[in-house]
């Protein structure tokens, strides 16, 4: 990785004075004038308590401070001859403009005391341009979650993982200003603890031109900076699922505070008074998770069919389990963050924030249910480091320059040393019964993948007069995806004797040119620009702006597409160099590896592409706005695509033979729009109506044509920019402000989202089965008419309670073809509804210096048995035909376990209810 940090560096260097940040900090405006005669006041001082910012009002009474970290501040206002004023409760918000005017009084010798005002939140945000859900620290602490990511599903427009209809690796993560996307597959390359966040963003609208490679939606969260006072706080809570009367899960009948607990601990303080600040912020979970196995057999079992036809459960004494009830969903989650601030001067500041996130868990296979130690353990770690520059130059302008660099390390397998004699041989994996669960074995995959982007940044923020906020920048990412999937295989062969031979093998990695070995290192390249402008108007705010991205994929094709495999050729022009003409495949003319790689693949081509997006909000009453977006939206698509199968490796018989990847697949696209009406409505309550649509494009998939063989007896696919989709909806939401200690939030969204396909594979997968692919668009597979979301909560001085709950009409499936219907159209079926409801009461003792509060969270309340899967005959996760069906046949197909068990799949279900009991101590 040296090699690309010295690229970095020599990039930041030459582009020092030209690059970008995203949005981390608000702006304050506002205007001063004499309370008596409304004459603006010259040079009054407009300072913020705890901070350095402050500004002095023009010759028209006006004043802005620029890059405030969001949060609740007192702001005062300064004038020789008049009475100072401070107003307690300001709220700054990230990329936002909170307006405050003041009216001064002057000052007689009987009133010399300061005016102290309590500031009320403006419940109509009118520089609001796109559809942006903001979420303060205070107010996710308020809520029954424990995860950021379920803070989001509360979010209008996020259904199932997918924003707006958009698919999975669509929505783009920035932690403090910097992406931490994995490029890899579009998840977040690290997770952040909800108390470290001081503010989340979630914009589903047409976002601004500084945010790039996403074509869904932004999370922009920004995490809690240090104090100048020490303090701190301690967080610990344990529990438990709890479930009863149903037979789906096991061992979720009783309260064992054991199965999960967590401990999270921060600290901020000053080391230098007016230099050097701190916050330092761990946690540690572990969470047994809730869907179980039972240790019936150990990996090394052999069960098998002896010379009489009779079946032996367990050969040896050893392979025989103790029982044991065994998580086979759980994590253990490790989250660490530290954060410096040094103040060089009162216009310079250094920021180094480093962020850890590692977890080591396991993912359910019920085929491993009877021998859960032969399930793959998977491992992640990511690391972020920020370091970061900030110089005011003057009271409109400032810059960041910044250095940041994250990494994901994930990892799949049983155990850690590929080599491992504990290894046991696939025989046994493919000597099982049917509709009957392992009875020993090892899953033998052995994946490793490691993601790395370093980022080179410089932005620049500029108040030209009152009207104009101009941004602008460039970014350069660079990218080092590491790659190595392996199937061990045994040294002494794929043969095994069930009744005599030895369970272990000496495990074997085969070489790149078998179809158990895939692996590569690619270092790909994203370079961008943007320019946006704000113009603030007393009626109307306008954002505009334009973006342009380039990327270099580090990628080949194929130069020939009709023989791909160059471990194994088959075209002879490509097998042979024919020098004397005969057409046949004399000794000394066959092609090395290293002479047909010179031909055999062709340089994928650099990408660029422009993005000019649009925002727009006025008023139409006192306290309502319209707003309207629209942009146009690029996203390169996800590496995992661009480099799948990277040695274009296929099967070997007649038909379709699998898939390969496209590196020079061009960017997906998005053109979005919304408009919408924001009115508050009485003293504390807003309502918005919002009307969106989205028409996407060149999406990743496998709708072209097949590509032939040489030979012309098989065909592969190829992904290609194929697919696409078009989605609809509009959102309602009423929300109010606290009132008499109560608060609440509806959201409602009808959406129809349509496609070509859901995912990438979805046409190959038809043409395997012998089915044409679909050639309309048809509803895809998070395709949600009706989700409803709500909050409520009732805080007063020392108690408080909370409870969110929802609503999902059924997701589409496809149902499976009778003998009546040859074949159903794609996701024409509809799943159960859904819903859930979970609550959070606390109850808080105050002493002197310190707080100590006791809460109870109780997740899925009522342990609402929800179907997030269903069987394709019935559309039911609880009923199948297949059971009667499969009873009728020869009972010697199965043995180990009952039909019953077989299709009762918890997996199929929603987590059962669960409860958490803790304590936090603030001080």
């Amino acid at each position: 990785m040296s090699s690309l940090f010295k690229s970095v560096v020599l990039f930041f260097v030459l582009l020092l004075s030209h690059v970008m940040y995203a949005g981390t900090t608000g702006k304050l405006s506002g205007r001063v004038t004499d309370k008596s005669n409304g004459e603006a006041l010259i040079g009054v001082n407009v300072l913020i308590d705890g901070t350095m910012l402050g500004a002095t009002t023009d010759l028209d009474g006006y004043y802005f401070i620029l890059n405030i970290p969001p949060g609740d501040y007192t702001i005062e206002a300064q004038y020789i001859g008049y009475r100072t004023v401070k107003v307690t409760g300001v709220e700054i918000n990230v990329d936002l403009t909170t307006r405050h005017d003041f009216q001064m009084q002057e000052a007689v010798l009987e009133m010399q005391e300061e005016i102290v005002i309590t500031a009320e939140r403006e419940l109509v945000v009118k520089d609001l341009t796109a559809t942006t859900a903001t979420i303060d620290g205070k107010e996710i602490q308020a809520l029954p979650v424990t995860e950021i990511s379920e803070v989001l599903d509360l979010q209008a427009g996020y259904v199932d993982g997918h924003v707006r209809g958009g698919r999975s690796g669509e929505l783009a993560y920035w932690v403090d200003g910097v992406p931490v996307t994995d490029v890899y597959d579009g998840k977040p390359s690290i997770d952040v603890s909800k108390n470290t966040v001081e503010e989340m963003q979630f914009i589903s609208g047409a976002f601004n031109a500084e945010y790039g490679q996403a074509m869904s939606g932004i999370v922009n969260i920004t995490t809690k900076e240090p104090r100048e006072s020490f303090g701190g706080s301690f967080t610990a809570y344990v529990g438990d699922n709890l479930s009863f009367g149903n037979d789906v899960y096991w061992n979720v009948g009783s309260f064992n505070p054991s199965h999960i607990y967590n401990v999270e601990a921060g600290i901020n303080g000053v080391i230098i008074p007016d230099k050097l600040s701190y916050y330092i912020n761990g946690r540690y979970i572990h969470f047994n998770g809730w869907l179980y196995g039972k240790r019936t057999y150990n990996p090394q079992n052999i069960s098998f069919f002896d010379s009489t036809n009779a079946f032996v459960e367990f050969r040896d004494p050893e392979g025989v389990g103790d029982g044991s009830y065994v998580p086979m969903n759980w994590n253990d989650h490790i989250f660490f963050q530290g954060k410096l601030i040094y103040n060089i001067s009162p216009v310079m500041k250094v920021f180094y924030s480093l962020i850890v996130d590692k977890m080591d868990y396991q993912d359910y296979d019920r085929n491993y249910k009877l021998d859960p130690d032969g399930n793959l353990n998977r491992f992640r770690t990511g690391y972020t480091n920020l370091l970061k520059f900030t110089h005011t130059l003057s009271n409109a302008t400032y810059y960041d320059l910044g250095l940041s660099y994250f990494s994901k390390d994930y990892r799949q397998y049983v155990y850690k040393d590929k080599y491992d004699p504990r290894y046991i041989h696939p025989k046994i994996n493919d000597s099982q019964q049917l509709y009957t669960f392992k009875t020993g074995g090892t899953n033998n995959q052995y994946f490793t993948r490691k993601t790395q982007t370093a980022l080179a940044k410089f932005d620049m923020t500029s108040q030209l007069g009152m009207r104009n906020l101009i941004k602008f920048g460039l970014e350069a990412r660079f990218h080092q995806i590491d790659f190595n999937d392996i199937t061990l295989r045994p040294a002494g062969g794929d043969e095994l004797n069930l009744a005599t031979g030895s369970p272990y093998m000496t495990p074997l990695v085969m070489p790149l040119s078998t179809p158990y070995h895939s692996s590569y290192q690619h270092k790909p390249i994203e370079l961008s620009a943007y320019i946006q402008d704000k113009l603030e108007y007393k009626d109307m705010i306008i954002n505009v702006g334009l973006r342009i991205d380039h990327f270099r994929p580090d990628g080949v094709i194929l130069a020939d597409p009709s023989d791909p495999n160059i471990y194994s050729p088959l075209r002879p022009e490509n097998r042979y160099n024919d020098k004397n003409g005969n057409g046949m495949e004399d000794p000394g003319e066959t092609y090395t590896l290293e002479a047909r790689e010179k031909f055999w693949y062709l340089p994928a081509q650099n990408k660029t592409q422009l993005s000019p997006r649009l925002g727009v909000s006025f008023p139409v009453t006192e306290t309502g706005v319209v707003h309207f977006s629209y942009g146009h939206f690029f996203q390169i698509p996800v590496f995992e695509l661009l480099y799948r199968n990277p040695q274009f490796k296929l099967g070997t018989g007649t038909g379709n033979q699998g898939i390969i990847g496209n590196a020079d697949m061009r960017p997906e696209q998005t053109i979005s729009g919304e408009i919408g009406f924001k009115q508050q409505i009485g003293s504390d309550q807003v309502l918005d109506i919002t009307a969106y649509f989205r028409d996407v494009r060149s999406l990743a998939g496998t709708r072209s044509d097949q590509i032939e063989i040489f030979g012309g007896s098989s065909y592969y696919s190829k992904l290609a920019n194929g697919d696409f989709g078009f989605v609809k909806g509009i959102i309602l939401t009423l929300k109010n402000t606290y009132r008499q200690g109560i608060n609440y939030s509806v959201d409602y969204t009808f959406q129809t989202a349509k496609g070509t396909a859901s995912d990438a594979d979805q046409a190959r997968n038809a043409l395997a089965e012998g089915n044409l692919p679909e050639v309309q668009l048809l509803p895809l597979s998070w395709d949600q008419l009706h989700t409803l979301n709500g909050t409520v909560s009732y805080l007063a001085e020392s108690w408080g309670i909370s409870m969110i709950g929802g609503f999902g009409s059924g997701l589409p499936y496809t149902p499976r073809k009778t003998s009546d219907v040859s074949a159903f159209r794609e996701n024409s079926g509809t799943k159960p509804y859904s819903v859930y409801a979970d609550m959070r009461v606390y109850k808080e003792f105050t002493f002197s210096d310190y707080t100590l509060l006791f809460f109870l969270r109780i997740f899925n309340l009522f342990d609402t048995l929800n179907q997030s899967d269903v069987y394709n005959d019935t559309g039911r996760a609880d009923f199948t035909t297949d059971l009667d069906r499969v009873r009728s046949l020869n009972p010697s197909l199965y043995g180990i376990n009952t039909l019953e068990d077989w299709y009762n799949n918890a997996s199929y279900y929603t987590e059962p209810r669960r409860i958490e009991l803790g304590l936090t101590f603030n001080f």
